[in-house]
């Protein structure tokens, strides 16, 4: 009896783990255009990109290069000046955005009505939805570095001379900064927004029971409690800005002006691959990129998770 009780065991097991398997074969089904789009389209060009940055290769024909394309990369000037200027507009981009963001969405929820705050949502973000090259041509027309332009115009009444906003290498970088800033504040104060209403409205309430004022409750619970977005959001802003181009381009063209102080890690990826066709170049410069990416991200979570 004990046999047939045992041999019954694994026959039900297994008859449990068919049902499960044809319960969700419909899942299956439903996942596996997803996992095929990101196997072909995402997968495949990271592992190329791999391969041809040990290539000499114009994208067609190739020969084995072994770690020269690196060597390249490492030791060209214009690589290590593109990366300058995208660590730069990194390094201010996220850090302005971040507490402009921040302060903005915290205003916002500190508005009783409802009409009012979905008003102010709105208004802060209609320019994410403006594409990013309609930002550039606008913001040409902005920081147009005569009097004819409309910030030179406004410093003028306050009796400031122009300033060169895109055509002097001393603030170029900053004047892009500045332009990302604008574009991007709607949807981040969003997420920020999210991230306060998250927060339990019990908390507020038993530090106003203990005498705490506003400001004491926005440095002694906001902040605290918005660790999660503040490292989600640092986390994404770096990947978007190490990746910048459209902007750029559309500014500063091919070779970066003024100065090449608009050049990015993108950009020199660009001319090496579409440009010159050096796409063995270009996929190490890829490589190098993704590998200061991944350790920006890492560091970034290390030095927010590091209490917990």
């Amino acid at each position: 009896m004990s046999n047939s009780v045992s041999g019954a065991a694994p026959a039900a097991k297994k008859k449990k783990g068919a049902n499960m398997f044809h319960q969700n074969l419909a899942g299956y089904a439903l996942c596996a255009p997803m996992i095929l789009s990101i196997l072909i389209f995402v997968m495949y060009p990271m592992i190329q990109v791999v391969i041809y940055s040990f290539q000499n290769t114009n994208g067609i024909s190739a020969t084995w290069a072994g770690f020269k394309n690196f060597k390249w990369v490492l030791t060209d000037s214009m690589f290590w000046n593109a990366a300058g200027n995208t660590l730069y507009m990194a390094f201010f981009g996220v850090i302005i955005d971040l507490v402009v963001c921040f302060i903005v969405a915290s205003l916002i929820n500190s508005v009783t009505s409802k009409i009012g705050k979905n008003i102010f949502k709105s208004v802060y973000f209609l320019p994410n939805v403006v594409s990013s090259v309609a930002v550039a041509m606008l913001f040409n027309f902005i920081f147009f570095p005569t009097e004819n332009g409309i910030l030179n115009y406004a410093l003028g009444l306050l009796g400031i001379k122009p300033i060169g906003w895109l055509v002097s290498p001393n603030i170029a970088r900053l004047s892009i900064v500045i332009m990302g800033l604008w574009r991007s504040v709607g949807y981040d104060t969003i997420l920020f927004l999210a991230g306060l209403q998250s927060i339990p409205g019990e908390i507020y309430e038993a530090a106003s029971i203990d005498g705490a004022n506003g400001i004491q409750k926005w440095w002694y619970i906001t902040i605290p409690n918005m660790k999660p977005t503040f490292t989600f959001m640092t986390m994404m802003l770096c990947i978007s800005t190490l990746r910048r181009f459209d902007d750029v381009w559309m500014i500063g063209g091919s070779a970066g002006n003024p100065a090449g102080k608009l050049d990015t890690f993108v950009m020199y990826i660009y001319r090496n691959s579409w440009l010159s066709r050096e796409v063995g170049v270009a996929s190490a410069a890829a490589v190098v990129l993704f590998i200061i990416t991944f350790t920006i991200t890492m560091l970034n979570n290390y030095v927010f998770n590091r209490n917990d």
